[in-house]
């Protein structure tokens, strides 16, 4: 006749198997802690080895064009003006679509059609340059698309600011014309 039981093991194989099973879940438990120390210990050393917005802005200013207007005009418009001549020229009010058409229709233009869009670009970004330094526009390259449009966004209806919408968004899709290393 079988004893009854508690709920005790009491064959030895059932023994052996609980003995087997909670050493297997012991040791699980000490790599699944050393792994998560490890990854704590990892990411506190990221504290060292992480940049600060400004020296992504440092470095946006190093690998971008010195001057992305004259990276724009650069041998479209280059060979008859110069940065001054533009700003004395056209000023910063003429919108740049109509100024690039008028020099494109001159005999002699260097204006390549394809080029038309990154000129647009360049002019435009002369009239941020009434109110910003080329390092305040350099910044702006490291933000997301998303913050880069709402700085933009947010200048153009400053008081005063001389860019009009389709400025705004030449603006916006300049960025990644000029600096490259950027993703879209």
């Amino acid at each position: 006749m079988e004893e009854e039981t508690s709920g005790i093991l009491t064959r030895p194989w059932e023994r052996v198997l609980a003995t087997v099973l909670g050493s297997i879940f012991i040791i699980l438990a000490a790599f699944t802690t050393e792994a998560v120390l490890a990854l704590k210990r990892d990411v506190d050393s990221l504290q060292n080895v992480l940049v600060t917005k400004q020296e992504l802005a440092n470095l946006a200013a190093c690998l971008g064009p010195a001057d992305p207007v004259l990276a724009g005009l650069e041998g479209s418009c280059t060979s008859c003006h110069t940065a001054d001549t533009f700003a004395e020229a056209h000023g910063y009010t003429m919108d740049a679509h109509v100024l690039v058409t008028r020099m494109s229709d001159l005999w002699g233009a260097n204006i390549d059609p394809a080029d038309v869009p990154k000129v647009e670009a360049a002019l435009t970004f002369m009239k941020c340059g009434h109110c910003h330094t080329i390092d305040r526009l350099k910044q702006l390259a490291i933000l997301s698309p998303q913050d880069r449009w709402q700085t933009i966004a947010r200048m153009r209806d400053e008081p005063g600011a001389t860019i009009t919408q389709e400025d705004a968004q030449r603006i916006r899709e300049s960025y990644t014309e000029f600096w490259t290393w950027q993703n879209p």
